[in-house]
Formats: structure tokens, C-alpha cells, sequence
């Protein structure tokens, strides 16, 4: 971000960070660049693109909501902690780095002076000059992509698609690592493929990211392919590049690197959040056929543990969850909303936040620690205190009951949900016992779970959480085509996993009377619909809204 003084353009924010974390490097996403090793994202706020459902929207719509949260850092100083942390290199990512140039240009110099790799993610909407100053000091760059038409690239703000497809052909011919990413909305096919034509006249061995749309920020619900459409649509660009990936669908295999001589897997990886992989399993360098892994950079195996919301693009779903918490409380001015996301990201709560909401009473708790620092204290005490009485009613009603056995699944039958998410204590509250628990226990655990394991646990009950749209007779289909759940499917005990369609942040309540309802429908517990009302006249009462 710019302005005017004495003549000239000078950066807002100079050396200002809103993010500084280590990830991997497949959360950024990069999928041929180092694999497996640890980088440290940084980000700024701001962007120079207004696109739909961005996921990174309360970064960049409104930046000075989060400038008071901005860290200011000598270029040296952001080097040395990503030498602390042990990292391979910087990416600086999440926002668009053409409204920090100069600071961009800064860290990529003091990252090269101690031995860092640095990169990027951008949308490529960038000027000559910018390109001549950046080219030079970037190992890596990822390009994401709105489209082919200049239509898509209006959409998005912007006047045409050309600039965008000029700042990938300059990256390329500067030797720069070069990975692309496009977006994928439901209707738009032709702009995807007509995307991977483009770049394939480039280099048919660049890397090409397909994002399925999610409506993030109010993004059109109506835009979002099934996972269906998305594998059919990834199918269809394969013939057309080296090395075709489909991001945001559960249970997909087509996050995989496959040797491009002979297709065994050399990298296989699964679903690790929005816009992000997790590698699962690597070959050696060498494919059994004699062919080299087509990698920039060595790989390594290690995977390290990250906070929930500190990786790759997940502070977003982070502070978006606060704001929201923030707003239902009654805590709805800018600025207000901005220095509690501030104290949020100073005091390092995004790194404990999914352990604090991970059950009710720690939601309950951490909604009025919120609001107490917005300001509202006693709102947030009456909100909570109306949630954790009906939930306790609840827990009431089913007390001593025979607890059902239920499997929760993200999306595709063989990937469970982890057994630490809040929706496994949801299924607990409403009198259920999680199988979860039973087989996967944390994300240290890289393996990928078999029919098998799950067929096992023998659940009663099959909820699915619906990543992308999904009904129930479609994730059917997907457990028979995958041999599981045969019993849950014959009993026609498959559900979606309930939430309240007018309760944002709140919808888990209406979740576990859902959830109640279904194991223990004699018990009396209240309707999803009363405890959805119930709720939201609460909001209503303290001043609040639903975001």
C-alpha cells in the first residue's frame, strides 16, 4: 500500500508484517519446490485485486481494520527468525507482495545475504518495473491465476488477463522456479482449460494448481463445483500438462507428483486445509524406472507439527472465525474489531486457538474472553451463558443413554475427521461415542487410513462434513465405489453433517440438537429449529450479528 509525500510514492507499511510462521512449503502451495522442507510465510495486508470469495479477504478488503496488528521488522531481524525456526527459506504469501515492494525487495535481499532461499505467491498483476526489480531475487513464484478472458480478470478489479500471463513468461525466462495456480468456478470450465493451453505453450512441465473454488468472505455459493466436477475438469487438463493438481477436495488423488515417464507416485499427498497438500510419502530422487524426480531443490520426509490455524493459508480461517466471535457478541466496529484481532495476533492466540474452541464450554469460554477485550463483557457472559445452558440440557436429556458408535468423515469416506476437531466433541455433547478416536489421533500422523481400519470401528452412524457440496446419495455412491461404511450405508444411517444455516460461528449449537435428535430420538431433546431461534434471539438481545 502507497501514498504521496513530497512528490513521491512511499510504502504505508515499510518492514510491517501482519504473519510470521513456519510452514511447509506445501501449504503455500508449492509442489516442486524443495518438497518436504520447512519455510517461513510472512504477509502483510492489502491487495491489488478485489476478487470473489477471496480466502484471504480480511487480509486485503479492508487493511486498516488490521493495521494496528502489523509487526514492524528490519528486513535482518525477519531473516533471523526463519534462521531460528530452522527454515529452508522466506515466502512471503497470503497477500499480494506488489503492495509491500519495497519491503519484499528488502527481506529477498537480506534472505539471499545469509543464505535463504526466498519466493512468493502472487497474482502477477504487476508492472514492467516490477517485475525488472523482482525477477531477479526470487527462487520461486507461484502465479494465481482468475481466468483467461480479460471478463475473469474485470471480475476481479482488473482491465485484462494480459499482464498477469506476461509477469509468468518473465519469471520464466529469469529462471525463476515457476508453479501456476487457477482458480476453478463452477461454470467456468473453458477459462481453466483455456488457462492450462496457455501455459502449456510456455512449458508443459510447469506445474499447474487447480483451486477449486470455495466461497469464501460471501463468495457465490452457486460458483462452487462439486468435487465431481473438479476430478472431471482435472481429468480434462491432463492431457495438457506435465503435471496437472487439484486443490480444496478432500480424498482426491490428484495431489499426487507422478513420474512422468513410467506414473508410479514418487510424492503422494492428501488435503491439508484451503489451498494447501500434505505430503503423505516420497520415493527416493530416483523413480524405479531410472527417471529423476521432476523437483527443484532437494526433498526431505520430515513433516513438523502446526498449530491449526499457523499454517499455510489457515490465519485467515482464524481470524475470520474471531471477527466473528467478536461480532456476535455485540463487538462490531471497525476499529474495536481491529485492536482485538491485533491483541489476537500479538499475544499468539491463533497458535492455541483450536485447542481453546475444541469443545463448548472452551468456545463459551473464549467467546467472552473476546468480548470482554471488545469492550462487552457482560454480553458476551449473557450469550454464552444462554449457549452453555442449552447444550447442558441437552447433555441432560441423553445422560446415561446407550452411546452409538459415529464415524465423522471430511468430505470422502477415507479421510476422518481428526480426533482432536471441535465437531468430534459436538458428537460426545449429543451422546454419541466418536470412532474417531479410535483411529487417527493428531496431524503427526501422516498415513493414509485404509478401508480397512475404518470398516473396523463397526460405526453405527456416518456423518460427512460437507468440504465440498456433497448430498447424501453422493457420498453413498463414493463409499460404495470405495468398498466402506457398507453397513452405515445398508442401515441408511448416512448423514451430512448437521450445522445451523443462519448461525455463523454459533451453528455448532444446533449441530449437537441435530446430532441428539438422530441417536436418541426419544430423549426430548429440542428441535435444531428451537435452538437455532433461541440462539439467535440471544444474538439479537445483546446487540449482536451474525457475519
Amino acid at each position: 500500500m502507497y501514498r504521496g509525500a513530497g512528490g513521491a510514492v512511499v510504502e504505508v507499511f515499510p518492514d510491517s508484517y501482519l504473519a510470521r510462521y513456519p510452514t511447509a512449503v506445501e501449504t503455500i502451495p508449492f509442489l516442486h519446490f524443495w518438497p518436504g522442507h520447512t519455510f517461513y510465510a510472512v504477509s502483510s495486508v492489502g491487495c491489488n485485486l478485489t476478487c470473489p470469495g477471496c480466502v484471504s479477504a480480511i487480509l486485503t478488503a479492508d487493511p486498516h481494520t488490521l493495521a494496528g496488528a502489523l509487526v514492524h521488522l528490519p528486513p535482518d531481524d525477519v531473516v533471523h527468525e526463519a534462521v531460528e525456526a530452522d527454515c529452508r527459506g522466506i515466502l512471503f504469501c497470503i497477500n499480494e507482495p506488489a503492495v509491500s515492494l519495497p519491503t519484499v525487495l528488502r527481506l529477498a535481499e537480506a534472505s539471499h545475504d545469509a543464505g535463504l532461499l526466498f519466493g512468493c505467491s502472487t497474482n502477477g498483476y504487476l508492472g514492467g518495473d516490477t517485475l525488472r526489480a523482482l525477477a531477479p531475487l526470487l527462487d520461486s513464484v507461484n502465479v494465481g491465476l482468475k481466468g483467461s478472458s480479460d471478463e475473469s480478470y474485470r471480475a476481479c478489479g482488473a482491465a485484462s488477463a494480459g499482464p498477469a500471463y506476461q509477469a509468468i513468461s518473465h519469471f520464466y525466462d529469469a529462471g525463476v522456479h515457476v508453479e501456476v495456480s487457477a482458480v476453478y468456478m463452477r461454470g467456468r470450465e473453458d477459462e481453466v482449460l483455456s488457462t492450462a493451453r496457455r501455459i502449456a505453450a510456455m512449458d508443459t512441465g510447469i506445474p499447474f494448481q487447480i483451486m477449486r473454488f470455495m466461497p469464501f468472505s460471501g463468495g457465490d455459493r452457486e460458483r462452487e463445483p462439486t468435487a465431481r466436477e473438479a476430478e472431471d475438469l482435472a481429468e480434462a487438463v491432463s492431457p495438457i500438462l506435465d503435471h496437472v493438481y487439484l486443490f480444496n477436495t478432500p480424498g482426491t488423488a490428484r495431489l499426487s507428483t507422478r513420474c512422468p515417464a513410467c506414473g508410479d507416485i514418487l510424492i503422494r499427498r492428501g488435503f491439508n486445509g484451503p489451498m494447501g497438500a500434505r505430503n503423505e510419502w516420497m520415493s527416493e530422487e530416483l523413480c524405479g524406472c531410472g527417471e529423476r524426480l521432476p523437483v527443484t531443490g532437494r526433498m526431505t520426509p520430515e513433516w513438523r507439527s502446526e498449530a491449526r490455524y499457523a499454517g499455510g493459508y489457515r490465519p485467515t480461517r482464524g481470524l475470520e472465525l474471531v471477527r466473528n466471535m467478536l461480532a456476535v457478541a455485540g463487538v462490531t466496529g471497525r476499529e474495536t474489531q481491529g485492536r482485538a484481532l491485533a491483541a489476537e495476533l500479538a499475544g499468539g492466540g491463533l497458535l492455541t486457538l483450536h485447542e481453546r474452541i475444541a469443545t463448548p464450554q472452551g468456545f463459551c469460554s473464549a467467546l467472552q474472553a473476546y468480548a470482554a477485550a471488545g469492550g462487552r463483557p457482560d454480553e458476551g457472559e449473557r450469550l454464552a451463558s444462554c449457549i452453555l445452558r442449552i447444550v447442558s440440557g441437552i447433555q441432560d436429556a441423553v445422560a446415561g443413554r446407550r452411546r452409538p458408535g459415529v464415524y465423522a468423515a471430511l468430505g470422502h469416506p477415507l479421510v476422518p475427521l481428526y480426533a482432536d476437531k471441535p465437531e468430534i466433541s459436538l458428537i460426545t455433547a449429543a451422546g454419541g461415542y466418536p470412532v474417531n478416536h479410535d483411529i487417527i489421533q493428531d496431524d503427526l500422523d501422516a498415513r493414509r487410513v485404509t478401508a480397512h481400519e475404518i470398516d473396523a470401528l463397526r460405526p453405527e452412524i456416518v456423518f460427512y462434513q460437507e468440504v465440498a457440496p456433497v448430498d447424501t446419495g453422493m457420498f453413498v455412491q463414493v463409499c460404495l465405489d470405495a468398498g466402506v461404511l457398507a453397513e452405515a450405508v445398508r442401515r441408511d444411517t448416512v448423514y451430512r453433517l448437521p450445522t445451523g444455516t443462519k448461525m455463523g460461528c454459533l451453528g455448532w449449537v444446533t449441530s449437537i440438537a441435530a446430532m441428539a435428535g438422530i441417536f436418541h430420538p426419544d430423549a426430548g431433546c429440542p428441535a435444531p429449529e428451537v435452538v437455532e431461534e433461541e440462539v439467535l434471539s440471544c444474538v439479537r438481545a445483546v446487540g449482536g450479528e451474525i457475519l
